[in-house]
Protein backbone atom coordinates (compact mmCIF):
# COMPACT_ATOMS: atom_id res chain seq x y z
CA UNK A 1 0.00 0.00 0.00
CA UNK A 2 2.80 2.10 0.93
CA UNK A 3 3.71 2.13 -2.71
CA UNK A 4 0.66 4.00 -3.87
CA UNK A 5 2.57 7.08 -1.92
CA UNK A 6 4.13 10.43 -4.39
CA UNK A 7 7.52 10.74 -3.68
CA UNK A 8 6.62 14.01 -2.27
CA UNK A 9 4.09 12.50 0.47
CA UNK A 10 6.84 10.08 1.55
CA UNK A 11 9.22 12.77 1.97
CA UNK A 12 6.42 14.77 4.15
CA UNK A 13 5.91 12.00 6.36
CA UNK A 14 9.71 11.27 6.91
CA UNK A 15 10.34 15.27 7.61
CA UNK A 16 7.29 14.54 10.22
CA UNK A 17 8.45 10.98 11.62
CA UNK A 18 12.43 12.58 12.05
CA UNK A 19 10.94 15.19 14.49
CA UNK A 20 9.98 12.57 16.84
CA UNK A 21 12.57 9.95 16.27
CA UNK A 22 14.73 11.68 19.05
CA UNK A 23 17.62 9.27 19.09
CA UNK A 24 17.44 8.78 15.61
CA UNK A 25 17.04 5.16 15.43
CA UNK A 26 14.43 5.02 13.13
CA UNK A 27 11.64 4.55 15.34
CA UNK A 28 9.02 6.33 17.29
CA UNK A 29 7.05 5.14 20.49
CA UNK A 30 3.45 4.34 20.06
CA UNK A 31 2.47 7.39 22.62
CA UNK A 32 3.70 9.67 19.60
CA UNK A 33 1.60 8.02 16.90
CA UNK A 34 -1.42 10.45 17.37
CA UNK A 35 0.82 13.49 17.77
CA UNK A 36 2.72 12.32 14.45
CA UNK A 37 -0.26 11.50 12.24
CA UNK A 38 -2.50 15.04 13.45
CA UNK A 39 0.80 17.05 12.22
CA UNK A 40 0.53 15.73 9.27
CA UNK A 41 -3.59 16.75 8.82
CA UNK A 42 -4.94 13.78 9.98
CA UNK A 43 -7.49 13.38 12.95
CA UNK A 44 -7.44 9.10 14.03
CA UNK A 45 -10.07 8.92 17.02
CA UNK A 46 -8.74 7.08 20.35
CA UNK A 47 -10.05 3.71 19.12
CA UNK A 48 -8.32 4.37 15.40
CA UNK A 49 -5.06 4.70 17.07
CA UNK A 50 -5.25 1.36 19.44
CA UNK A 51 -6.04 -0.32 16.37
CA UNK A 52 -2.75 0.64 14.44
CA UNK A 53 -1.06 0.27 17.54
CA UNK A 54 -2.35 -2.94 17.77
CA UNK A 55 -1.66 -4.14 14.25
CA UNK A 56 2.09 -3.15 13.98
CA UNK A 57 3.59 -3.32 17.98
CA UNK A 58 2.90 -7.36 17.99
CA UNK A 59 5.71 -7.03 20.74
CA UNK A 60 3.89 -5.11 22.68
CA UNK A 61 7.73 -3.14 23.21
CA UNK A 62 6.20 0.19 22.35
CA UNK A 63 7.76 1.31 18.95
CA UNK A 64 7.19 1.79 15.53
CA UNK A 65 9.37 2.10 12.14
CA UNK A 66 8.74 4.51 9.89
CA UNK A 67 8.24 1.67 7.32
CA UNK A 68 5.27 0.37 9.70
CA UNK A 69 4.44 4.09 9.81
CA UNK A 70 4.34 4.44 6.17
CA UNK A 71 2.08 1.83 5.56
CA UNK A 72 -0.25 3.02 8.52
CA UNK A 73 -0.76 6.33 6.67
CA UNK A 74 -1.47 4.97 3.17
CA UNK A 75 -4.35 3.20 4.55
CA UNK A 76 -5.19 6.02 6.73
CA UNK A 77 -5.53 8.31 3.36
CA UNK A 78 -7.09 5.63 1.53
CA UNK A 79 -9.86 5.44 4.07
CA UNK A 80 -10.35 9.05 4.02
CA UNK A 81 -10.47 8.96 -0.18
CA UNK A 82 -13.05 6.13 -0.02
CA UNK A 83 -15.03 8.63 2.63
CA UNK A 84 -14.96 11.68 0.37
CA UNK A 85 -16.09 9.38 -2.40
CA UNK A 86 -19.02 7.77 -0.28
CA UNK A 87 -20.11 11.51 0.83
CA UNK A 88 -20.44 12.00 -3.14
CA UNK A 89 -22.59 9.21 -3.23
CA UNK A 90 -24.86 10.28 -0.54
CA UNK A 91 -25.73 13.80 -2.11
CA UNK A 92 -26.38 11.74 -4.91
CA UNK A 93 -29.14 10.01 -4.00
CA UNK A 94 -30.47 13.22 -1.35
CA UNK A 95 -32.73 14.19 -3.74
CA UNK A 96 -34.10 17.47 -1.51
CA UNK A 97 -30.82 18.27 -0.51
CA UNK A 98 -31.60 18.45 3.23
CA UNK A 99 -28.92 15.99 4.80
CA UNK A 100 -30.82 13.28 5.15
CA UNK A 101 -32.47 10.41 2.70
CA UNK A 102 -35.21 8.53 3.81
CA UNK A 103 -35.02 4.26 4.11
CA UNK A 104 -37.26 4.32 1.18
CA UNK A 105 -35.18 6.72 -0.83
CA UNK A 106 -32.18 4.09 0.29
CA UNK A 107 -34.24 1.02 -0.88
CA UNK A 108 -35.59 2.72 -4.27
CA UNK A 109 -32.04 3.26 -4.88
CA UNK A 110 -30.22 -0.34 -3.82
CA UNK A 111 -33.31 -2.18 -5.30
CA UNK A 112 -32.68 -0.47 -9.33
CA UNK A 113 -29.00 -0.70 -9.49
CA UNK A 114 -27.59 -3.21 -12.32
CA UNK A 115 -27.38 -6.42 -9.71
CA UNK A 116 -30.52 -5.37 -7.69
CA UNK A 117 -30.73 -6.45 -3.71
CA UNK A 118 -33.70 -8.71 -2.58
CA UNK A 119 -35.92 -6.75 -0.15
CA UNK A 120 -34.68 -8.71 2.69
CA UNK A 121 -31.05 -7.82 1.87
CA UNK A 122 -32.18 -3.64 1.87
CA UNK A 123 -34.19 -4.18 5.01
CA UNK A 124 -30.52 -5.45 6.57
CA UNK A 125 -28.63 -2.80 5.05
CA UNK A 126 -31.41 0.10 6.39
CA UNK A 127 -31.42 -1.48 9.90
CA UNK A 128 -27.38 -1.13 9.81
CA UNK A 129 -27.67 2.33 8.32
CA UNK A 130 -30.50 4.01 10.04
CA UNK A 131 -28.77 3.37 14.33
CA UNK A 132 -30.91 5.44 15.86
CA UNK A 133 -34.20 4.35 14.28
CA UNK A 134 -35.79 7.43 13.14
CA UNK A 135 -36.10 6.17 9.79
CA UNK A 136 -33.53 9.25 8.30
CA UNK A 137 -30.31 8.64 7.16
CA UNK A 138 -27.63 10.96 7.65
CA UNK A 139 -23.86 11.15 6.29
CA UNK A 140 -22.51 9.72 9.51
CA UNK A 141 -24.72 6.97 9.38
CA UNK A 142 -24.51 6.36 6.24
CA UNK A 143 -20.73 6.50 5.88
CA UNK A 144 -20.26 4.69 8.97
CA UNK A 145 -22.06 1.26 7.26
CA UNK A 146 -20.43 1.61 4.21
CA UNK A 147 -16.96 2.28 5.37
CA UNK A 148 -17.37 -0.66 7.23
CA UNK A 149 -18.32 -2.80 4.08
CA UNK A 150 -15.24 -1.33 2.12
CA UNK A 151 -12.97 -2.65 4.96
CA UNK A 152 -14.86 -5.99 4.72
CA UNK A 153 -14.82 -6.05 0.95
CA UNK A 154 -10.53 -5.02 1.63
CA UNK A 155 -10.27 -7.94 3.97
CA UNK A 156 -11.76 -10.58 2.10
CA UNK A 157 -10.30 -10.00 -1.55
CA UNK A 158 -7.03 -9.84 -0.25
CA UNK A 159 -4.87 -13.12 -1.17
CA UNK A 160 -5.49 -15.16 2.28
CA UNK A 161 -2.11 -16.95 3.93
CA UNK A 162 -2.03 -19.30 6.93
CA UNK A 163 1.69 -18.41 8.31
CA UNK A 164 2.96 -20.99 11.02
CA UNK A 165 6.05 -19.71 13.56
CA UNK A 166 8.84 -21.90 15.02
CA UNK A 167 9.89 -24.25 17.67
CA UNK A 168 8.77 -22.66 21.04
CA UNK A 169 8.12 -19.32 19.40
CA UNK A 170 4.54 -17.72 18.83
CA UNK A 171 2.56 -16.50 16.13
CA UNK A 172 3.12 -12.46 17.24
CA UNK A 173 6.64 -13.42 17.12
CA UNK A 174 6.35 -15.13 13.57
CA UNK A 175 4.21 -11.53 12.59
CA UNK A 176 6.73 -9.11 13.85
CA UNK A 177 9.41 -10.80 12.23
CA UNK A 178 7.88 -10.50 8.30
CA UNK A 179 6.43 -7.48 9.20
CA UNK A 180 10.17 -5.86 8.41
CA UNK A 181 9.55 -7.22 5.02
CA UNK A 182 8.60 -4.44 2.44
CA UNK A 183 5.26 -3.42 2.84
CA UNK A 184 4.93 -3.24 -0.93
CA UNK A 185 5.25 -7.05 -0.65
CA UNK A 186 2.81 -7.47 2.38
CA UNK A 187 -0.08 -5.24 1.18
CA UNK A 188 -1.57 -7.96 -1.11
CA UNK A 189 -2.03 -10.57 2.02
CA UNK A 190 -4.53 -11.47 4.52
CA UNK A 191 -1.75 -12.89 6.63
CA UNK A 192 -2.95 -15.19 9.56
CA UNK A 193 -0.67 -16.14 12.39
CA UNK A 194 -2.08 -19.01 14.60
CA UNK A 195 0.08 -20.10 17.84
CA UNK A 196 0.73 -23.42 17.87
CA UNK A 197 -1.70 -26.02 20.19
CA UNK A 198 1.07 -27.04 22.54
CA UNK A 199 3.13 -24.62 25.22
CA UNK A 200 7.12 -24.76 25.04
CA UNK A 201 7.72 -27.62 26.77
CA UNK A 202 11.13 -26.29 27.77
CA UNK A 203 13.40 -22.98 27.28
CA UNK A 204 12.81 -20.97 24.39
CA UNK A 205 15.12 -19.53 22.22
CA UNK A 206 13.91 -15.82 22.02
CA UNK A 207 12.94 -15.69 25.68
CA UNK A 208 14.87 -12.27 26.69
CA UNK A 209 14.21 -11.08 23.21
CA UNK A 210 10.76 -11.48 22.51
CA UNK A 211 8.16 -11.72 24.96
CA UNK A 212 6.14 -15.12 26.27
CA UNK A 213 4.30 -17.11 25.80
CA UNK A 214 6.03 -19.42 23.68
CA UNK A 215 4.12 -22.75 21.64
CA UNK A 216 5.34 -25.62 19.77
CA UNK A 217 3.44 -27.88 17.01
CA UNK A 218 4.77 -31.20 17.90
CA UNK A 219 7.58 -32.96 19.94
CA UNK A 220 10.27 -35.15 17.99
CA UNK A 221 13.56 -36.95 18.98
CA UNK A 222 17.09 -35.36 18.59
CA UNK A 223 17.31 -37.01 15.20
CA UNK A 224 13.89 -35.15 14.04
CA UNK A 225 12.95 -38.85 12.78
CA UNK A 226 10.37 -39.62 15.70
CA UNK A 227 7.40 -37.15 16.06
CA UNK A 228 5.04 -37.15 19.05
CA UNK A 229 1.56 -35.30 18.82
CA UNK A 230 1.96 -34.87 15.43
CA UNK A 231 -0.97 -36.33 14.30
CA UNK A 232 -2.80 -34.36 16.90
CA UNK A 233 -0.95 -31.64 15.52
CA UNK A 234 -2.09 -32.56 11.41
CA UNK A 235 -5.79 -32.83 12.72
CA UNK A 236 -6.01 -29.41 14.57
CA UNK A 237 -4.60 -27.23 11.60
CA UNK A 238 -6.68 -28.97 8.87
CA UNK A 239 -9.81 -28.05 11.22
CA UNK A 240 -8.92 -24.66 11.43
CA UNK A 241 -7.91 -24.30 7.70
CA UNK A 242 -11.91 -25.52 7.65
CA UNK A 243 -13.20 -23.08 10.09
CA UNK A 244 -10.91 -20.15 8.97
CA UNK A 245 -10.39 -20.50 5.34
CA UNK A 246 -9.74 -21.25 2.74
CA UNK A 247 -6.08 -20.26 2.65
CA UNK A 248 -4.57 -19.73 -0.63
CA UNK A 249 -1.29 -19.94 0.63
CA UNK A 250 0.91 -21.45 3.41
CA UNK A 251 3.74 -19.40 4.90
CA UNK A 252 6.08 -21.33 7.68
CA UNK A 253 9.27 -20.72 9.53
CA UNK A 254 11.14 -23.56 10.73
CA UNK A 255 8.92 -25.93 12.42
CA UNK A 256 6.27 -24.24 10.39
CA UNK A 257 7.68 -24.29 7.18
CA UNK A 258 8.42 -28.28 7.94
CA UNK A 259 4.98 -28.77 8.86
CA UNK A 260 3.37 -26.27 5.69
CA UNK A 261 5.04 -28.53 2.79
CA UNK A 262 3.42 -31.75 4.96
CA UNK A 263 0.37 -30.24 5.10
CA UNK A 264 0.54 -29.55 0.98
CA UNK A 265 1.74 -32.67 0.26
CA UNK A 266 -0.51 -34.61 1.98
CA UNK A 267 -3.59 -32.44 0.41
CA UNK A 268 -2.09 -33.13 -2.99
CA UNK A 269 -1.90 -37.07 -2.40
CA UNK A 270 -5.80 -36.88 -1.10
CA UNK A 271 -4.57 -37.76 2.44
CA UNK A 272 -5.86 -34.20 4.01
CA UNK A 273 -8.06 -31.49 3.35
CA UNK A 274 -10.26 -32.93 0.41
CA UNK A 275 -12.83 -30.21 1.27
CA UNK A 276 -10.40 -27.19 1.62
CA UNK A 277 -9.27 -25.88 -1.98
CA UNK A 278 -6.14 -26.75 -2.88
CA UNK A 279 -3.13 -24.53 -1.62
CA UNK A 280 -1.67 -22.55 -4.26
CA UNK A 281 1.31 -21.20 -3.14
CA UNK A 282 3.98 -21.98 -0.18
CA UNK A 283 6.74 -19.52 1.41
CA UNK A 284 9.56 -21.34 2.94
CA UNK A 285 11.85 -19.87 5.54
CA UNK A 286 14.48 -22.17 7.36
CA UNK A 287 12.36 -25.42 6.73
CA UNK A 288 13.16 -29.11 6.36
CA UNK A 289 11.38 -32.58 5.56
CA UNK A 290 9.92 -35.28 7.49
CA UNK A 291 12.83 -37.94 8.09
CA UNK A 292 10.22 -40.83 8.68
CA UNK A 293 9.96 -43.15 5.89
CA UNK A 294 6.21 -43.98 6.33
CA UNK A 295 5.54 -39.63 5.78
CA UNK A 296 8.07 -39.21 2.77
CA UNK A 297 6.68 -42.03 1.19
CA UNK A 298 3.02 -39.70 0.83
CA UNK A 299 4.08 -36.49 1.44
CA UNK A 300 7.20 -36.30 -1.13
CA UNK A 301 5.73 -38.97 -3.19
CA UNK A 302 5.80 -36.97 -6.32
CA UNK A 303 7.20 -33.54 -6.93
CA UNK A 304 4.95 -31.01 -5.31
CA UNK A 305 3.28 -28.87 -7.82
CA UNK A 306 2.61 -25.79 -5.90
CA UNK A 307 4.58 -22.80 -6.55
CA UNK A 308 6.86 -22.22 -3.69
CA UNK A 309 9.90 -19.81 -2.53
CA UNK A 310 12.66 -20.67 -0.25
CA UNK A 311 14.71 -18.84 2.25
CA UNK A 312 18.07 -20.59 2.42
CA UNK A 313 20.51 -18.56 4.73
CA UNK A 314 24.70 -19.44 4.30
CA UNK A 315 24.78 -19.48 8.06
CA UNK A 316 21.64 -21.89 8.86
CA UNK A 317 22.57 -25.00 10.58
CA UNK A 318 19.27 -26.39 8.28
CA UNK A 319 20.95 -24.85 4.91
CA UNK A 320 21.19 -28.35 3.83
CA UNK A 321 17.92 -29.69 5.04
CA UNK A 322 16.11 -26.39 3.27
CA UNK A 323 17.54 -26.97 0.09
CA UNK A 324 16.73 -30.78 0.57
CA UNK A 325 12.96 -29.65 1.22
CA UNK A 326 13.25 -27.21 -1.87
CA UNK A 327 13.91 -29.96 -4.33
CA UNK A 328 10.90 -31.80 -3.31
CA UNK A 329 9.01 -28.87 -5.14
CA UNK A 330 8.66 -28.55 -8.72
CA UNK A 331 10.24 -25.58 -9.68
CA UNK A 332 10.79 -23.84 -6.56
CA UNK A 333 12.57 -20.00 -6.42
CA UNK A 334 15.56 -19.89 -4.25
CA UNK A 335 16.16 -17.27 -2.66
CA UNK A 336 19.85 -17.40 -0.61
CA UNK A 337 20.79 -14.49 2.25
CA UNK A 338 23.97 -14.67 4.46
CA UNK A 339 22.21 -14.55 7.67
CA UNK A 340 21.43 -17.86 9.96
CA UNK A 341 18.48 -19.48 10.86
CA UNK A 342 15.98 -16.66 11.15
CA UNK A 343 13.44 -14.93 8.98
CA UNK A 344 16.04 -12.46 6.62
CA UNK A 345 15.57 -8.94 6.31
CA UNK A 346 15.99 -8.81 2.75
CA UNK A 347 18.25 -6.48 0.75
CA UNK A 348 17.17 -5.00 -2.91
CA UNK A 349 18.07 -7.68 -4.98
CA UNK A 350 15.70 -9.79 -2.38
CA UNK A 351 12.76 -7.90 -2.12
CA UNK A 352 13.13 -7.31 -5.89
CA UNK A 353 13.62 -11.17 -6.64
CA UNK A 354 9.94 -11.95 -4.02
CA UNK A 355 7.91 -8.86 -5.42
CA UNK A 356 8.40 -10.69 -9.14
CA UNK A 357 7.64 -14.07 -7.40
CA UNK A 358 4.33 -12.95 -5.54
CA UNK A 359 3.30 -11.04 -8.52
CA UNK A 360 3.11 -14.00 -10.57
CA UNK A 361 1.14 -15.24 -8.04
CA UNK A 362 -1.16 -12.71 -7.80
CA UNK A 363 -1.66 -12.62 -11.46
CA UNK A 364 -2.56 -16.41 -11.41
CA UNK A 365 -4.99 -16.23 -9.05
CA UNK A 366 -6.33 -12.98 -11.01
CA UNK A 367 -6.52 -14.77 -13.98
CA UNK A 368 -8.94 -17.71 -12.34
CA UNK A 369 -11.18 -15.07 -10.90
CA UNK A 370 -11.40 -13.64 -14.42
CA UNK A 371 -12.26 -16.98 -16.00
CA UNK A 372 -14.61 -17.98 -13.02
CA UNK A 373 -16.59 -14.61 -13.38
CA UNK A 374 -16.87 -14.86 -17.30
CA UNK A 375 -19.74 -17.17 -17.59
CA UNK A 376 -21.90 -14.61 -14.91
CA UNK A 377 -24.17 -12.30 -16.14
CA UNK A 378 -22.18 -8.85 -17.64
CA UNK A 379 -23.82 -5.68 -16.12
CA UNK A 380 -26.23 -3.90 -18.59
CA UNK A 381 -25.84 -0.85 -20.25
CA UNK A 382 -26.88 2.44 -20.27
CA UNK A 383 -26.47 3.92 -16.57
CA UNK A 384 -27.48 7.25 -16.12
CA UNK A 385 -25.33 10.24 -14.98
CA UNK A 386 -24.61 9.43 -11.50
CA UNK A 387 -22.96 6.16 -12.67
CA UNK A 388 -20.17 6.31 -10.24
CA UNK A 389 -22.15 6.85 -7.35
CA UNK A 390 -24.08 4.00 -8.01
CA UNK A 391 -21.12 1.56 -8.88
CA UNK A 392 -19.68 2.31 -5.33
CA UNK A 393 -22.70 1.61 -3.90
CA UNK A 394 -23.28 -1.31 -5.41
CA UNK A 395 -20.01 -3.00 -4.76
CA UNK A 396 -19.96 -2.35 -1.20
CA UNK A 397 -23.89 -3.61 -0.83
CA UNK A 398 -22.95 -6.32 -2.80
Amino acid sequence: MADQLTDNQIAEFKEAFSLFDKDGDGCITTKELGTVMRSLGQNPTEAELQDMINEVDADGNGTIDFPEFLNLMARKMKDTDSEEELKEAFRVFDKDQNGFISGAELRHVMTNLGEKLSDEEVDEMIREADVDGDGQINYEEFVKVMMAKIIHMEHEKKVKVLCLHGFRTSGSFLKKQISKWHPSILQQFDMVFPDGIFPAGDKSEIEGIFPPPYFEWFQFNKDFTEYTNLDECITHLCDYMMENGPFDGLLGFSQGATLSALLIGYQAQGKILNDHPPVKFMVSIAGSKFMDPSICSVAYKDPIKVKSVHFIGEKDWLKVPSEELAAAFEDPVIIRHPQGHTVPRLDEASVKQLSEWSSSILEELKNAEVVKASNLEKPSEGNTGVESAENLVEQVAA
